[in-house]
């Protein structure tokens, strides 16, 4: 049976999308429609966010983890040095671990989107060659049909 964290987390996870336009609402510098606008948050943003909304951690964590996870957010780590706070006020600086975390991210997300490329383009099929003319008799042809049946029953 799964923990309450995990169900909360995957319930989180699963309403990321109509919370994100909720959180958008009321913290727009701290989550930007504009893709260039995106900066990181900063390090107890998910503690607070919970508490204001009223929500259990857990389940913040959930919501965060799809918005944290996104392409635009990792080249944001990658990209700028500070952290912002939920205000758009600048918080810690972004240290080297959460950088190589947000390339690694990015790698994965582009491995997943090449293979996904690959599985929707069609398979190339490569032509057979032209079956070797019969060399053999059909008597020696009954021969080794029924060699090769006997063999399996062995």
């Amino acid at each position: 049976m799964a923990s309450q964290y995990r169900i909360e987390r995957d319930r989180g996870s699963k309403e990321s999308r109509q919370q994100l336009a909720v959180l958008r609402e009321k913290w727009p510098l701290a989550f930007p429609l504009k893709h260039q606008e995106v900066r990181p948050l900063a390090i107890g943003a998910a503690g607070e966010i919970a508490v204001v909304m009223g929500w259990s951690l857990p389940y913040t964590l959930g919501v965060l983890g799809r918005w944290k996870m996104a392409a635009v957010y990792c080249q944001a780590i990658l990209c700028y040095g500070q952290r912002i706070g939920l205000d758009g006020a600048t918080a810690e600086a972004v240290d080297a671990e959460a950088k190589r975390l947000a390339a690694k991210q990015l790698v994965q997300l582009a491995t997943r989107k090449v293979e996904k490329k690959a599985a929707a383009a069609p398979a190339v099929v490569k032509p057979k060659a032209a079956p070797a003319p019969l060399t053999e008799t059909p008597e020696q042809l009954r021969e080794r049909v029924r060699a090769a049946l006997l063999r399996r029953r062995a």
